[in-house]
């Protein structure tokens, strides 16, 4: 029978078969430890904490989507062939199926609310004002006006910070979610806005539910519980909420449920810190964001808790946003927008693509491209353009012939540093977008012309086995003390 990695359980059991999860027994503390030892493993094992200070029968998880070929393994593919999936469900949707007696209220409390009190919310850095709920998935309804279908939802990661309150949060979002158009919406209409948020998910929830900057694939009105299902081969589960107008996803290990007060101005900066500043405090650092900067606080929308409901021996799970699990989560639905820009722009020329981890999931794309004829010479600028138009905050692209790895950012470079000539190959556009940080954007085209390619072939060594001289024991030696691009490199013999 297939396996389908329908929650977050299976999906560890999955990791745990191939030797990739790392139980640590003894107790940590959810104030910097936790995440300092996530850090320390940081695109690595899956860590389980077993025990956690101060909340027992509770568990945390780390690290599950830390590496991209783990991440194939989820959705049964090769890396290789996941933009190509992120499209596949896209366009072929399994709708959601809603079921009573769901495993994610096993336990149910409705009363005394108190979310430090009850969840192990860890603090990252001694820089940060508190501590942050940073897997937590924001599930809404998507109103009938704004939708494609009947019943859509939209899943989205924002910043919560429980620290303010025991019966409150806060939400801080970026500009570029879907989330706040539909809140816009319900308060032009003075509705009520009631949300679920979601701890602990399947890989595809975590996937679909990190693609929100806008991408050209998932347009405003998409159902994103369509996409992770078809993502994970079954209908995502969910069921009505407990105490608000509102849906949760069925197998989440845990699940914060409560409403918007959007009309309500606060910040992230707790009470006794903002007042002992005065009227205009500094902002204060919070949570290390996904560009490797220690985050500022800001302004954030209340939620106002009206319940928490969990499984039984819940895993709470907690990614780092400064990681190789957060740059992946946000690169997925990014590469599936650009490969199908991409593909519809030059199918014939487009090979592959795909966001290096120093690209923090959103803000660079590398576009591999196959030219054959002079009649193809320029179309990899084409490619770039196709490739900014996907993603509106893409920051930079880089265009490679087919022979450079496109997951092995030492031969990215290589070609960067080799075949490029930036007075005619570096292209920068002013003024296309807003902000410091996306205000400009620019290219590097290294593709080879076609009439210079014999000067620019590259060896090719001869296969050998090299067993015929080494003992297995002496090539695993040999082959640990090579770098990751240096093992790249050898592997494809060029």
């Amino acid at each position: 029978m297939e396996n389908f990695f329908v929650d977050q359980r299976s999906a560890i059991e999955f990791c745990a078969q191939t030797g990739e999860v790392l139980h640590l027994s003894k107790e940590v503390d959810p104030v910097y430890e936790v995440a300092a030892i996530t850090k320390s493993f940081d695109g690595g094992p899956v860590l389980i904490f077993d025990r956690i200070k101060g909340y027992p029968g509770w568990k945390a998880v780390c690290n599950l989507m830390s590496r991209r070929e783990r991440i194939a393994g989820f959705l049964k593919v090769t890396e290789q062939e996941l933009p190509q999936r992120i499209v596949e469900a896209v366009f072929h949707p399994t709708p959601p199926q809603v079921i009573d007696n769901a495993r994610c209220q096993e336990v149910v409390i409705d009363r005394g609310i108190d979310i430090l009190g009850y969840l192990p919310v860890i603090k990252q850095t001694a820089l940060d004002i508190g501590p942050v709920i940073s897997g937590g998935v924001v599930m809404v309804q998507i109103p009938r006006e704004m939708a494609k279908d009947s019943s859509s939802f939209n899943l989205s990661f924002h910043r919560l910070n429980p620290g303010l309150s025991k019966d409150w949060l806060s939400l801080a979002t970026l500009y570029n979610r879907h989330f706040l158009e539909i809140l816009y919406f319900h308060k032009e209409r003075k509705e009520e806005y009631p949300i679920t948020i979601n701890i602990g998910l399947s890989p595809a929830l975590n996937i679909v539910a990190s693609g929100g900057a806008f991408p050209q694939i998932r347009p405003m009105g998409s159902d994103d519980l369509g996409v992770a299902g078809n993502l994970q081969g079954v209908p995502v589960e969910i069921c009505r909420a407990k105490t608000v107008d509102a849906y949760a996803l069925a197998n989440a290990e845990v699940v914060i449920e409560g409403k918007v007060l959007y009309d309500e101005k606060i910040t992230e900066i707790p009470v006794q810190e903002a007042s002992s500043k005065g009227k205009e405090p500094e902002r204060p650092y919070f949570f290390p964001e996904f560009l490797g900067y220690e985050g500022l606080a800001d302004r954030a929308f209340k939620v106002q808790v009206t319940a928490i409901t969990h499984r039984k021996e819940p895993f709470y799970y907690t990614p780092l946003a400064d990681s190789f699990e957060s740059s992946h989560l946000g690169a997925l639905i990014s590469e599936g927008s650009i490969y199908m820009a991409c593909k519809n722009t030059a199918p014939s020329v487009f090979v592959n693509c795909h966001i290096l981890d120093g690209m923090r999931g959103i803000l660079g794309a590398v576009v591999q491209c196959r030219i054959t004829h002079e009649m193809q010479q320029g179309i990899s600028q084409n490619l770039i353009s196709a490739a900014f138009g996907a993603v509106k905050d893409l920051k930079w692209v880089i265009a490679v012939d087919e022979d450079v790895d496109i997951y092995d950012p030492s031969d990215v470079l290589w070609a960067v540093t080799v075949r490029c000539r930036a007075d005619e190959d570096v292209n920068i556009i002013k003024g296309a977008g807003i902000g410091n940080l996306f205000a400009t954007k620019w290219s590097v085209d290294t593709t080879v012309p076609v009439t210079d390619k014999w000067r620019a072939r590259r060896p090719r060594y001869e296969p050998i086995d090299l067993k015929r001289w080494l003992t297995e024991e002496e090539i695993l030696r040999g082959l640990s003390l090579m770098c990751e691009g240096a093992k790249s490199i050898a592997k494809r013999r060029v």
